[in-house]
C-alpha cells in the first residue's frame, strides 16, 4: 500500500466514529513493530519520528534524519495496511521544510511558545509550503505541559482562539490542551470536557490529544465524540522496550559469555535475541491501545482509495 493522507485517514476516522494512534519510534525495531501491531490488527497507523530524535546542539543531524526517512517511507509503502508518516513537534522551519523535501506527508508545527499571531504565520507559511506537495499540517493551540510542571490555566486552549488559527491557518488537524500532559506516568488526568466541547463548536477539523500514554481509557470514546482523531503514544512504548531490555540482560552472564555468543543477543534470529523480545513488548502495547482507539479492522484493503506511487 502507499502512504495515505492524513486528511483522509481522518474522514474515515470520522465517518466511522474512531481514531487514530500515532506511535513515534525511534529505530527501526520501534517502526518495525508499530507497522506489525497495525497489520496483525488491520489497522490504520500514523508512524513517524519525533524532531529531538535529530536534535543537535547546533542545529539536527541531516544525514540520520534521510536515512530515517528513507525507511519510514519504504516500511509505510511496504505495509498492507493504510499509513501515514509524520515528523512530529518541531518548532524548526527549515527542518519541518526539509521533511517535505524527504517524503514526510505530515508535518508538525508546535508553535505554542510563541505568541498567537507568530504562531499563526509560521503555520499559515507551513501549509502553504505543504499544499503543493500533499503534506498535510498539524498545528498545536494552547501549552501541553510535560508531567511534573503543572498545568496553568492560561495554557488551555481557547475555543475561539481555536477557531480562528483553524481559518487563518488552513491546517488539517489540531493539537488542543484540554489538561492533557506529555510524558505521564499514568493516573486519573483530569481532562476538561466542557472546554473540550465548546472547542469542537468553534472548529470543524480532527483535533489531537497528545500525551497518550497517560490518558484515562475511559474517556476515550467522549474524546472521540468531542472531534478527536488522533492520539499521539510514545512514552509508554520506550519504558516498556527498556523494562523487557532489562530483564533479558539480567538473565545473561556477560562476564563469562563466549564472543560469538553476542550475535544471538543483539541481532540473531533466536529465543535469547533480547531486542527481538524488547520489540516484541512495544508491538502488544501498540496493540493494547489500537483496539482502545476503536481502529481494529478499519484498515482494510478496500477501505482506502489508494493512489499507488
Amino acid at each position: 500500500m502507499s502512504l495515505i493522507s492524513m486528511r483522509e485517514m481522518f474522514e474515515e476516522a470520522q465517518r466511522k466514529e474512531y481514531a487514530v494512534g500515532y506511535f513515534e519510534s525511534w529505530d527501526f525495531g520501534s517502526l518495525k513493530a508499530t507497522v506489525e501491531a497495525a497489520e496483525e490488527t488491520s489497522s490504520p497507523v500514523i508512524i513517524g519520528f519525533g524532531a529531538k530524535t535529530f536534535t543537535r546542539r547546533d542545529n539536527w543531524d541531516d544525514r540520520k534524519f534521510a536515512c530515517f526517512a528513507a525507511m519510514g517511507k519504504t516500511v509505510a509503502k511496504k505495509s498492507s495496511v493504510p499509513v501515514s508518516f509524520i515528523l512530529n513537534e518541531s518548532d524548526n522551519i527549515s527542518m519541518l521544510k526539509r521533511a517535505i523535501e524527504l517524503g514526510f506527508n505530515c508535518i508538525m508545527f508546535e508553535g505554542s511558545h510563541l505568541s498567537i499571531a507568530k504562531n499563526m504565520e509560521f503555520t499559515a507559511r507551513l501549509v502553504k509550503e505543504g499544499k503543493s506537495k500533499g503534506v498535510d499540517v498539524e498545528g498545536e493551540l494552547g501549552r501541553i505541559p510535560a508531567a511534573g510542571d503543572g498545568l496553568k490555566e492560561d495554557y488551555l486552549t481557547s475555543p475561539e482562539e481555536a477557531g480562528s488559527f483553524i481559518e487563518k491557518t488552513g491546517i488539517t488537524a489540531l493539537a488542543v490542551s484540554v489538561g492533557n500532559v506529555h510524558m505521564s506516568g499514568g493516573g486519573e488526568t483530569a481532562i476538561d470536557l466542557d472546554r473540550l466541547e465548546k472547542i469542537r463548536r468553534y472548529t470543524r477539523i480532527p483535533l489531537v490529544m497528545h500525551g497518550g500514554t497517560g490518558f484515562p481509557d475511559r474517556l476515550v470514546p467522549e474524546v472521540i465524540k468531542r472531534g478527536v482523531y488522533k492520539f499521539n503514544v510514545g512514552s509508554i512504548m520506550k519504558k516498556v522496550f527498556l523494562e523487557e531490555l532489562k530483564s533479558g540482560l539480567l538473565q545473561e552472564n556477560l562476564e563469562e559469555m563466549e564472543l560469538a555468543y553476542v550475535h544471538y543477543l543483539v541481532d540473531w534470529l533466536n529465543d535469547r535475541n533480547i531486542f527481538e523480545r524488547a520489540y516484541v513488548a512495544v508491538k502488544e502495547i501498540v496493540k493494547e491501545k489500537i483496539r482502545i482507539y476503536g481502529s481494529a479492522d478499519k484498515g482494510l484493503r478496500g477501505t482506502y482509495k489508494l493512489k499507488e506511487e
